[in-house]
């Protein structure tokens, strides 16, 4: 009986001490894709690059991805710098880690027109926005919220407890997605 009450007394403490954790932040790079679960945190700062956001809500796994560009035509170093290949490789990495498919909503920040220049260079962000709603709208992976275009760079911070996204331009917050 006494080991009983030893046994409650450390699986208590613990419990008290798991939940007092705090979150982890995990930065994503430019031409990055990170993935974790509840109580971390993804963030990353986007200008025309896309971030893309996946997150089952059922295990509270989520993805982020920094893509750079729209299309990787057969490129196969660095899937995190291209959108279509940067959400196949978080779709797999996700499954693998129990994510699962049905569950799995995306939103989408950045996009923005950083580049004053010829119009080929005003369009990167265009694409990018595009191409992840193709892509994603194609696989029935619904987009909940997106915080795209403008011409203003961004940080976002993705919660994998609750699945939102703060968008802050600046130091200012702008929104919650």
């Amino acid at each position: 009986m006494l080991l009983g009450y030893l046994a409650m007394g450390i699986l208590g403490q613990a419990k008290m001490a798991t939940a007092n954790l705090k979150k982890t932040s995990i930065r994503v790079p430019m031409a990055g894709i990170e993935v974790s679960n509840s109580p971390d945190a993804l963030e990353t700062l986007l200008g025309s690059c896309v971030g893309i956001a996946l997150w089952c809500r059922e295990t509270q796994r989520g993805a982020l991805a920094h893509a750079m560009l729209s299309e990787s035509r057969g490129e196969v170093q660095q899937p995190g710098r291209f959108v279509d290949s940067a959400i196949a490789t978080m779709l797999d990495t996700l499954a693998k880690k129990g994510a699962r498919r049905r569950a799995l909503v995306a939103k989408l920040c950045g996009g923005s027109n950083m580049f004053k220049g010829t119009a080929n260079t005003q369009d990167v962000g265009r694409r990018n926005i595009e191409k992840a709603q193709e892509i994603l709208r194609s696989l029935r992976i619904p987009i909940l919220a997106e915080h795209v275009g403008g011409n203003a760079g961004r940080v976002i911070h993705f919660d994998l407890e609750t699945g939102r996204i703060q968008v802050k331009i600046g130091r200012e917050v702008v929104a919650e997605i």
